[in-house]
């Protein structure tokens, strides 16, 4: 409504003034000038002349540009704020194609900067930074011993620490929160012959903090642990270790190829509008970071996570995994007799 306001008060606007200079051209020389230079001083100028009708247009005009201003500084002050700065097309298109939400607002970096331990996006330059996500490696230097980086919420440990900056308005401080655990992440360093180096991302917070990050970008310098990384020869880069994941095992003794026919693949929609029907099933889950987890499909929770059961020892060990994180699901389904 606020678009249709400040565009139909343009256009009145216009018709207005070509119809006052029209208009005007018998009037004189002079009063012909203020019609065209000075349009809007002729709603003040009585018994000069100018016919009723272009002025009163003129002024629902002003009145409709004016009122649409309002609505759109009420309802949405970071547009109204960009329109201002000559933004008239939005932000600009992102270092690759990475784009996503903040805090529920839409996110597209147009500035990709690795300082020291931090990798920092940031929309908007200098003092006109509107959002921003830097993910801090100094207190976990352990996750810059390869070339690619991965966190999942059920992983033990510290991580990285994310931080997150999003717009509130022009007269408001920014909002500003600290993640260091319950997220998604995935970063893959690929160098270039150029210098440069070359970036995937993908990272997704709880439902609650409404903010994702999906895409590729580039760096325009080679980080210097990614350097080291690659003059060291690859038998001697101390890797993370990882245990491999357990695949549940069946309570019944028996061999496990006559209990579970062959995988199928499912949809992730099916599994969510029906999950009864895959409960209790042997299945095997593919993130989109790659990483592949087998075991016992336990529940869909009210918030739409797919929980899956893995034993570990005496215990066993839940993976919630939110949809927007599977890339692909299987279930073997126990052969009937």
């Amino acid at each position: 409504m606020d678009a249709l306001l400040i565009v139909s008060g343009i256009v009145a606007v216009l018709i207005a003034w070509v119809w006052l200079i029209l208009q005007a051209r018998s009037l004189g020389m002079g009063l012909l000038l203020v019609a065209a230079v000075l349009p809007w001083a002729t709603l003040f100028m009585r018994r000069r002349g100018y016919a009723v009708m272009p002025r009163v247009l003129l002024l629902s005009g002003l009145v409709c540009m004016l009122a649409g201003a309002a609505w759109l500084h009420r309802d949405q002050p970071e547009r109204f704020d960009s329109l201002l700065a000559g933004d008239w097309l939005g932000p600009k298109a992102a270092p690759g194609s990475l784009e996503g939400e903040l805090m529920g607002q839409r996110f597209v970096p147009d500035r990709a900067v690795w300082q020291g331990t931090e990798l920092t996006l940031q929309e908007g330059e200098g003092e006109r930074v509107r959002r921003s996500l830097s993910i801090r490696f100094a207190k976990v230097p352990g996750f810059l011993r390869q070339q690619r980086v991965e966190r999942l919420p059920t992983d033990e440990g510290p991580g990285p620490e994310l931080v997150i900056q999003w717009y509130t308005g022009a007269l408001q401080a920014p909002g500003l929160r600290r993640v260091v655990e319950g997220y998604t992440l995935s970063l893959e360093f690929t160098p270039q012959a150029d210098g440069r180096t070359a970036v995937r991302m993908h990272l997704h917070l709880p439902s609650q903090d409404a903010t994702r990050v999906t895409g590729n970008f580039w760096l325009d310098e080679t980080p210097a642990w990614l350097k080291t990384l690659e003059r060291t020869p690859s038998s001697q880069v101390p890797v993370l270790e990882t245990a491999p994941a357990p695949v549940a095992r069946a309570a019944n003794p028996e061999p496990l190829e006559s209990s579970l026919g062959q995988w199928q693949t499912v949809s992730l929609l099916a599994l969510l509008d029906e999950p009864e029907l895959f409960l209790d099933q042997n299945v095997r889950l593919t993130t989109v970071t790659n990483r592949v987890y087998e075991g016992r499909l336990k529940t869909v929770s009210a918030e739409q996570r797919v929980v899956i059961a893995q034993p570990r020892g005496p215990n066993q060990v839940d993976y919630h995994f939110h949809p927007l994180d599977i890339r692909s699901l299987e279930v073997r389904y126990r052969a009937t007799r």
